[in-house]
Parts: C-alpha cells; sequence; structure tokens
C-alpha cells in the first residue's frame, strides 16, 4: 500500500499529468479532455488554496493524489482525488479515500462533500457515499454528482 506526503510545488507536473491521463481512462472525448486538462493542470496558486494536499507513493513512485478543500460555509470537499491509470484497481484508491476522510476527522468535520465522475459514482458508493444532488459540470449539458460523506466516530 501507497505512503503518503504532502504535495509540493515540485510534484505539480507530474500531479497535473497523473490526473489527465486517469480522466483520459473513462473514454472521454477529445473536447471534453481539452476541458478536463485545463481543469486537471495544477499551479502554484492551486495547491496554496487547498486546506490539505497529498501524493500517494510506492517506491519512490507518484501513484496518485487526493485533496481536500475548505470552502467559506466551514464544509469540507474531497476537491481531488486520483489514481495513475496503470495502477487503477488495486487498492490505491480505496486506501487515498480512508486517508482523506481521517484527515477530514483531524480537521473536525463530520462529513465529506465531494462531486464525482459519473464513472466513479460506484466507488464512491461502496464507502457510504449518498448523492445528495447535482453540479453543472463545465461541460455544457452535463451534470454531475454530488455526493455525501458522513464521518462518525469510525467507518
Amino acid at each position: 500500500m501507497p505512503s503518503f506526503r504532502a504535495m509540493t510545488e515540485a510534484d505539480l507536473p507530474e500531479v497535473s499529468k497523473l490526473g489527465i491521463e486517469s480522466k483520459a481512462t473513462w473514454g472521454y472525448p477529445p473536447g471534453q479532455m481539452a476541458v478536463f486538462r485545463e481543469e486537471l493542470t495544477f499551479d502554484s496558486n492551486n495547491l496554496h488554496s487547498l486546506t490539505v494536499a497529498e501524493v500517494a507513493m510506492e517506491c519512490d513512485r507518484l501513484v496518485g493524489y487526493y485533496t481536500l478543500r475548505r470552502h467559506a460555509d466551514g464544509s469540507l470537499e474531497l476537491d481531488h482525488m486520483f489514481v495513475a491509470a496503470d495502477r487503477l484497481r488495486r487498492g490505491i484508491g480505496a486506501t487515498m479515500l480512508q486517508r482523506a476522510i481521517l484527515k477530514a476527522r483531524e480537521l473536525g468535520a463530520t462529513s465529506l462533500m465531494l462531486i464525482a465522475d459519473p464513472s466513479a459514482s460506484g466507488f464512491y458508493e461502496r464507502f457510504g457515499a449518498i448523492k445528495t444532488g447535482d453540479h453543472q459540470s463545465s461541460i455544457p449539458d452535463r451534470t454531475i454528482p454530488i455526493y455525501e460523506i458522513e464521518l462518525g466516530a469510525d467507518d
């Protein structure tokens, strides 16, 4: 299983590439991938606006990342979570989500909100995420589900 460390500015090119390649595994057409490429390209401003940003490492290789963002109303959101395309379905995502939940609890959150790629809905639902609504995607005429994970004492 991966180890975790704080994301650094030096990681940003690799994090951006990993997120884009991971998103592409869902088979989006080139026009949509162009939009996602822009959204998933991290810079130092993105990094410094996050509450938590960690990378998952295996044998000195970055294999995933997740980020948490606190909103003005105090709510906490799982803002990004991606696993390297060649490391999917090996438990890294589950480990990262469990880590994100732990961090959210440490920050005093009682729930964790996330806006999920529709293709990842089943993954989040396996961890108790409940659909609470829909969010207008950056892609016209496309909505994506909003989920909430209640953070009890233990999961």
